[in-house]
């Protein structure tokens, strides 16, 4: 498959449209277009098609296969282009997904945001970030602590704190202070109205074993996310500040 952001880039630039106005053409923010070839990184399925229809191309086209089919049209077989975007998105996720993996076992919180964004806010394409970060059931307006639902085993929490399993950390929450259980669970709360939270972390926590407070400086974000069944998450990835 011919590399297929430079295709879509000369196929962009022989169009009637510019980054920012196919970016907003297709109901994305004006630097989708630029931040996606810039980082080439992986368009969701959705936004596959809206290209496609946006610059008058077929998913073929711009994949550089020699198969044709037409986006336009009342005789357009919506499942055979659906097949075919399928195809092509596939095929640069997985793209993504190797150069992630070459890159190193830590994704950047620029990886973790592109991956949010592409995919809607929906666990979808998720197999090597869920490693690296904590899923928590969205909270109710009145909780008072976090309630974890899934941990990743590289997590920051993970490592930090050596932790076995969901149980385990819930449990920890129990013996931290309850001022760090309530800005955290406030924190929940507040993404699971919609916006990503992108925070400096700095706590003091005294865990099982040891007599004193460790303390932990971290970036950490926080964002909204959904399962298929629309089952609301937060979903929480930090990284250390040595």
């Amino acid at each position: 498959m011919t590399d297929f952001h430079q295709r879509l880039k000369s196929l962009i630039h022989e169009s009637d449209y510019d980054y920012k106005s196919l970016s907003l053409k297709i109901g994305q923010g004006e630097r989708y277009i630029s931040n996606l070839l810039s980082n080439r990184s992986d368009p969701g399925y959705s936004s596959v098609v809206k290209i496609c229809s946006a610059l008058g191309l077929t998913p073929n086209q711009i994949a550089g296969l020699d198969d044709q089919i037409t986006l336009d049209g009342a005789s357009t077989n919506s499942r055979v282009v659906a097949a075919h975007a399928e195809r092509i998105l596939a095929a640069v996720t997985k793209e993504a997904h190797r150069k992630l993996a070459t890159r190193g076992a830590q994704p950047l919180l620029d990886d973790v945001l592109t991956w949010w964004h592409q995919q809607n806010g929906y666990l979808s394409n998720f197999d090597l970030l869920s490693e690296h970060v904590d899923l928590y059931r969205a909270p109710a307006p009145d909780a008072r602590m976090p309630d974890p639902f899934k941990i990743g085993q590289q997590s920051l929490a993970t490592r930090s704190f050596d932790i076995t399993s969901t149980e385990h950390l819930r449990y920890l929450f129990t013996t931290f202070d309850q001022e760090l259980n309530e800005s955290v669970t406030l924190a929940h709360v507040k993404t699971s109205k919609g916006d990503p939270n992108l925070s400096i972390q700095e706590i003091d926590v005294t865990l099982p074993g040891h007599s004193f407070p460790l303390r932990f400086v971290y970036k950490r974000l926080l964002l909204p996310v959904r399962d298929r069944d629309e089952n609301a998450y937060v979903l929480n990835y930090s990284q250390a500040i040595e």
